[in-house]
C-alpha cells in the first residue's frame, strides 16, 4: 500500500531504536503523578495520522478521567521490527499499537496479541466489510480492529490541465481508457516521457490485475484458497496488460525504482495514474496543488462486465498479550471505533471508512464528496486472501517484468509457476476461519 519498508535499513537501524525499548515500557501499568494510568499507544510516523491519534487520545481521555493516553510515533522503517521485539518481550509493552494489516499475520502468528473482547467482535463480524477484517482472524477469532477500508483500486489521478490542454474528456469505458491513454503518450526508446494511463508500480499492478480477473467472472482464489493465475481470465487479463507496455502507454521505470505512478501525474509527466484515494493528499500538500484546476480524483473505467476487487486489509489496532492494561487498552480501541469518533479519524486521514454503516454517513460525503463514487463499489470487494500480501505482490511483479523482457513469452506457463510459488511461499501456516 503506502508505506514500503526498507529490510536491510531496518535491520540496521533496528539495533539501536530497540535497545531503549525496555524503558519504553518499564513504567507502564502504573499510576502516573495524578493518580491515572497511562496507556502507550504506538504509531508509525505520518503527520495527519499522527494529529489524528492525539486528538482522538484527548478527547478519549475526556469522558475518562482515570487514563492518560501517551501516544509516541516511530519511523516506517523500523516501526515493524520494534513491534515484533516488544510483543515478544518478557517485559510489558505498549498496550495500543497501530498495525499495517499485511503485517499483522506476522503477529498473530506468534501467539503474543491479546484477543478482542466479544462485545467488539460482534460488531466486526456485523458491520465491518469483509476485506478490512480478514488479516486479523486466526481460527475464528480477531486480534485487531481495523480503521480504514484500504482500497488501491477503483480510483485515479488525472491531470486535469492536460486534458483541457488537449481538448479530452476523462474515459468512462475500458475502450476510451486505451484509446486516450494511446493517443497522449509520447514514447523515446525504453521510456515513456508522457504517459497515458499508468498503473505499473509496486501497489497498482496486483490491485488492478486482480480486479481485471474478477471482473471478467473468473477468480484466483482456488477452494482450498491456493492461488491460480494460469486460468482464461489471468491469461487474458495479463495479456491486456502487457499490451499496454509494448504499446508505449508507459513504461517499467516505477516498478523498478519503487516510486509511485501518481508522481508523473502531478510532475505533468503523466495523464491519469491508478492509486488509492490517499493520495489525493499528496498532491495538495506535497506538491502543493489545487484540486479541481490542477487535477481531480475519478473512477477507472471497470475492464469486466461486473464490478469486483480485491482488497487487502489496512492498518488497525491490536493489543499484545504482555500488556499491563489490557482492558483498559480496548476499553481504548472500542471508544475509538465508535461510528462518530471512526469517522472523524476517516476524514482526518482521507482514508475510506470500514464499517457499513459510515457508508451512508452525511458528514463523510460531505467533508470527502471527492471519493464518494468509491463508498458505493466498496461492498462489492473481496479479501485479497490469507497471504502475506507484500510477498504476493514481488513475485508478481517480478513476473509481469520477466514477461515484458521476452519478445514471444509464454504467459499462461508464468502465470502457472507464479501460482505455484505465491501458494507454497507466501500463504498464511495457520487458519484465518
Amino acid at each position: 500500500m503506502k508505506r514500503k519498508m526498507a529490510a536491510a535499513l531496518a535491520l540496521l537501524m533496528t539495533a539501536s531504536m530497540l535497545a531503549g525499548c525496555g524503558s519504553d515500557s518499564s513504567s507502564e501499568g502504573d499510576k502516573n503523578s495524578e493518580g491515572k494510568t497511562t496507556l502507550t499507544f504506538w504509531c508509525h510516523q505520518n503527520e495527519p495520522w499522527v494529529k489524528s491519534y492525539e486528538e482522538m487520545a484527548e478527547k478519549f481521555e475526556k469522558e475518562n478521567p482515570e487514563y492518560t493516553v501517551d501516544v509516541q510515533d516511530y519511523p516506517y522503517d523500523v516501526y515493524n521490527e520494534k513491534i515484533q521485539t516488544a510483543i515478544t518481550s518478557s517485559t510489558a509493552g505498549p498496550d495500543i499499537i497501530a498495525v499495517w494489516g499485511g503485517m499483522a499475520p506476522n503477529f498473530i502468528g506468534t501467539d503474543a496479541l491479546s484477543e478482542v473482547p466479544e462485545d467488539l467482535a460482534k460488531e466486526l463480524d456485523e458491520d465491518y466489510m469483509e476485506p478490512t477484517v480478514g488479516s486479523y482472524k486466526k481460527n475464528g477469532k480477531y486480534y485487531g480492529v481495523p480503521m480504514e477500508y484500504n482500497l488501491e483500486y477503483g480510483g485515479m489521478v488525472v491531470n486535469k490541465k492536460l486534458f483541457d490542454e488537449a481538448g479530452l474528456s476523462y474515459p468512462t469505458t475500458w475502450e476510451e481508457l486505451r484509446n486516450v491513454s494511446g493517443s497522449v503518450s509520447v514514447q523515446n526508446g525504453d521510456l515513456v516521457e508522457m504517459k497515458g494511463f499508468e498503473m505499473f508500480d509496486t501497489d497498482s499492478l496486483i490491485c488492478n490485475y486482480l480486479a481485471m480477473i474478477l471482473q471478467q467472472g473468473g477468480q484466483y482464489l482456488e477452494e482450498d484458497d491456493s492461488v491460480n493465475f494460469a486460468t482464461t481470465e489471468g491469461v487474458t487479463a495479463m495479456n491486456e496488460i502487457l499490451d499496454m507496455i509494448k504499446n508505449g502507454e508507459c513504461d517499467l521505470t516505477h516498478l523498478t525504482d519503487g516510486e509511485y505512478c501518481f508522481n508523473d501525474v502531478y510532475q505533468d509527466k503523466g495523464y491519469m495514474a491508478s492509486v488509492g484515494s490517499w493520495a489525493i493528499g499528496e498532491g495538495t500538500d506535497t506538491y502543493d496543488l489545487e484540486y479541481g484546476t490542477d487535477f481531480e480524483y475519478v473512477s477507472v473505467p471497470q475492464y469486466g462486465s461486473q464490478m469486483a476487487f480485491a482488497s487487502e486489509t489496512g492498518w488497525g489496532l491490536i493489543v499484545p498479550e504482555n500488556s499491563k492494561n489490557k482492558d483498559a487498552a480496548w476499553e481504548f480501541i472500542s471508544f475509538f471505533s465508535e461510528p462518530e469518533n471512526l469517522v472523524e479519524h476517516n476524514i482526518a486521514c482521507s482514508q475510506l471508512p470500514p464499517r457499513k454503516s459510515l457508508l451512508t454517513n452525511e458528514k463523510y460525503i460531505e467533508e470527502m464528496p471527492q471519493v464518494e463514487f468509491l463508498l458505493d463499489i466498496l461492498p462489492n470487494g473481496q479479501w485479497m486472501g490469507p497471504y502475506n500480501t507484500s510477498d504476493m505482490r514481488a513475485i508478481l511483479n517480478q513476473t509481469f517484468l520477466n514477461l515484458c523482457q521476452e519478445e514471444n513469452p509464454d504467459v499462461e506457463s508464468a502465470l502457472k509457476e507464479a501460482s505455484e510459488q505465491i501458494t507454497a511461499e507466501c500463504k498464511y501456516d495457520y487458519s484465518a476461519e
